[in-house]
């Protein structure tokens, strides 16, 4: 295949950061090429200079064998290259249809010509099977469904390169498919698609060949059949595969339950779910889209209405229609959810104030102003144990990446002395280096007697994280499988609702 971009030994600084340093990069007509490192590999640097969003210090790019300067956004637009990052550009108040015509709306003298754009807006959103019609507002769609009308809009056109950031983050297993069968459409039409993830195990589905960048400097660019996820993840962080997970200690026998529920109920579909928490215990809760088991965390915390059932904490029964994040807050039971952005952090506010918000009271004084300086020095100190990059209280959350978003969320937690954490996909969209940080800050809370109910559509992280994995389908616990017993072929089996025995239990539970 021919070379359609090619960038050569592309340097880029920010004040006190070397981002790029002589990185050299070929992206093939046809070809789906991964790119995959580290949050603050250089990975966004180097498509944002394709995309025009930066200007290199210094290296060459070339378009279809032409050397080019990108000089803008919109310039590389006409150049046919097109970008759909994590940070959406669509217009809130705009239409879907106005949205993907925007810059470029079809028009007759003095009018739009709506009726051709919706026309032509339906027939492309109909390549996602998205649901979603051209006359709806954007801000009333849900985030996948954004996402997929964002690349509707980058699409309309054919480009000739098309960069996707984390293209699957925000998408379920079938919109997933459905971006998948569309991206390989294109590389049929000899489109360049540059795809950016932190899913390893995607790559093999979709990727053909795949760069690894570290440091702001290139590792390796291999074909991906000729490459394992163990090799990968050491060219990313310099780390064995088997580093990655903490080794699991045991809960002791003597550890109390901390929180248990029992023939729980809920307005949405949870059915006469039972399980018990220990302290010192990661208990994970696995199953597929739909199967409940992210109504489970938002049960406990009061997002979600119990019509049925028992809950208590410590033996202590609770009142289950007085529930409320802020009740369970101060029972000691933190609750962190999947879309840090939107509901787990006030991403304009800065670091400090992020992770100080749930436990102002310990920084009172007289009962009535805050000690700043008691405040900042607590912040500093978690942004030292938790490595926090940029390491510095007054940055915006905004700017940080999702692994360190999500370590000032948990920071936030430590700093109330939260006894339970109830954790929806806590490394969703985050780095492989990232991920091994929150592990051994899971496993360290564990050892200190806090409990973790752990939420995940990451199937290792339930076979080497969890003390215990309880599976949820249609509803219902279905199974309950101590760490020794846990493996991919069983948890599969309960996913898809095989196996299953009366009452929600498993053999496991039985014995």
């Amino acid at each position: 295949m021919e070379i359609l971009l090619r960038a050569h030994e592309i340097t880029k600084r920010f004040p006190g950061v070397l981002a790029l340093d002589r990185v050299s990069f070929e992206l093939r007509a046809g070809e789906i090429h991964a790119l995959v490192g580290e949050n603050g590999a250089g990975k966004s640097t180097l498509v944002n200079i394709f995309a025009g969003s930066f200007r290199p210090d210094s290296g060459t790019i070339e378009l279809e064998g032409r050397p080019v300067q990108i000089r803008s956004p919109h310039h590389a637009h006409e150049l046919g290259i097109r970008a759909v990052f994590q940070q959406l550009s669509l217009v809130p108040a705009l239409t879907v249809a106005e949205n993907i015509f925007l810059g470029r709306e079809l028009t007759a003298p003095g009018l739009l010509r709506k009726a051709p754009m919706a026309a032509q807006t339906l027939a492309q959103l109909g390549l996602f099977d998205a649901g979603v019609l051209p006359t709806a507002r954007v801000r009333d769609l849900t985030v996948p469904q954004r996402y997929l009308v964002e690349i509707a809009k980058a699409t309309l056109e054919r480009p000739k390169v098309l960069i996707l950031d984390e293209p699957t983050a925000s998408l379920t297993d079938r919109e997933t498919n459905v971006l998948f069968q569309l991206v390989r459409e294109l590389r049929t039409q000899g489109v360049g698609i540059i795809w950016i993830t932190h899913r390893l195990e995607e790559l093999y589905e979709i990727a053909d060949r795949v760069t690894v960048m570290r440091d702001g400097r290139h590792v390796a660019t291999l074909p991906v059949g000729e490459t394992s996820t163990d090799r990968l993840i050491t060219l990313m962080t310099g780390r064995q595969y088997e580093q990655i997970y903490p080794t699991l200690q045991p809960v002791p026998a003597t550890a109390s339950v901390v929180l248990e529920m029992r023939d729980i109920e809920t307005a949405h579909g949870l059915r006469r779910v039972s399980f018990t928490l220990r302290s010192g215990e990661i208990l994970g809760v696995g199953g597929l889209i739909g199967s409940g088991k992210h109504l489970l965390g938002r049960a406990l915390v009061g997002l979600e209405p119990i019509t049925g059932g028992e809950l208590r904490l410590a033996g202590k029964l609770l009142d289950t229609e007085r529930l409320s994040p802020q009740t369970m807050l101060q029972r000691g039971v933190m609750f962190f959810p999947a879309d840090r952005r939107a509901e787990g952090l006030l991403t304009n506010r800065s670091v400090l104030e992020n992770m100080t918000l749930a436990a102002l009271e310990r920084f009172e004084r007289a009962g009535v102003l805050l000690d700043k300086r008691k405040e900042r020095h607590t912040v500093e100190d978690f942004i030292r144990r938790l490595a926090i990059v940029p390491p510095h209280p007054l940055v915006r959350v905004r700017n940080l990446s999702g692994g360190n978003q999500q370590k000032v969320a948990l920071a936030r937690g430590l700093i109330r002395d939260t006894r339970i954490f109830v954790m929806e996909e806590p490394t969703q969209g985050i780095d492989v280096g990232a991920k091994i940080a929150i592990y051994q800050l899971l496993h360290d809370l564990a050892q200190q007697g806090a409990a973790i109910l752990f939420i995940t559509s990451d199937m290792l992280e339930l076979l080497h994280v969890c003390h215990r994995v309880v599976v949820m389908f249609q509803g219902e616990l279905v199974a309950t499988i101590p760490h020794e017993d846990v493996s991919e072929e069983r948890l599969l089996q309960y996913y898809f609702g095989h196996r299953r025995e009366e009452g929600g239990q498993s053999s496991v539970d039985a014995a």
